[in-house]
């Protein structure tokens, strides 16, 4: 026995891992995760459609204002809640494996998609948080995802397109207005705009409820010349 698996042995006594969705004790990981078990990921609420994601953005801000092409989302939890613990333990309790685990999920599926479509994107771009909330959380959540969607699909990861220059609020609180009116403006480009021009762009967040967030960021690349966008999340609440 090498000396890690005996290390990891002793770590499984001690403190085995255990799922953050029903608690049981995680004795064998098909999916490879540490987090979540295979009876709890079985059960987990198949992902909406692309056009029912995107009647999100069109029902809130017009068919003919909305950026997006397609989307792609992991899981849905809308009607059951308790599946946002995933991103709960993600941004939160910093549980980041949970991130690059859904993350490669995600983009095994997009990558599925992608080829059976036979169409080409040029980049990954993850939603930014302020730097501020980055240096208190430690991670940006949606960079992470993307990371893990841009290594299952060979996709460039690109941070550095769009930044967040205005801290605002928690969106969790906040009612539809509220979310509408808290990302408003605080976005802008810090590339120039011929990074963008023409290019099909898949931009990443961990989770869509009104689309505030991923519309301002989506507008704000069409209107730098981006050609085609879409976007995937983890999940839909």
């Amino acid at each position: 026995m090498k000396f890690l698996d005996i290390l990891n042995s002793i770590s499984f006594v001690i403190a085995p891992p255990t799922c953050i969705l029903c608690g049981s004790i995680i004795q064998h990981s098909e999916l490879k995760s540490e987090h979540i078990c295979n009876d709890c990921w079985q059960q987990v609420p198949k992902p909406k459609s692309s056009s029912e994601i995107l009647e999100r953005i069109d029902k809130h801000f017009g068919v003919e204002r909305n950026p997006f092409s397609f989307a792609f989302a992991l899981f849905d939890s809308e009607c059951d809640h308790k599946y946002l613990k995933i991103i709960h333990y993600l941004k939160y309790s910093r549980f980041t494996k949970i991130g690059y685990f859904c993350g490669r999920l995600l983009g095994e599926y997009i990558h599925c998609e992608l080829k059976s479509k036979e169409f080409f994107v040029d980049f990954v771009v993850p939603v930014p948080i302020h730097y501020a909330r980055k240096r208190e959380r430690g991670f940006n959540q949606a960079e992470i995802i993307g990371e893990a969607i841009s290594r299952a699909t060979g996709i460039p990861l690109r941070k550095e397109i769009i930044q967040r220059i205005v801290y605002t609020k928690s969106q969790t609180e906040l009612t539809l207005d509220e979310r509408m009116e808290n990302v408003s403006g605080v976005f802008q480009l810090v590339c120039d705009s011929s990074m963008v021009r023409d290019k099909n762009i898949i931009l990443v967040d961990d989770v869509i409820t009104t689309g505030s967030t991923l519309y301002n960021c989506g507008r704000l690349l069409k209107e730098n010349g981006a050609k085609n966008l879409m976007f995937a999340v983890l999940t839909t609440a």
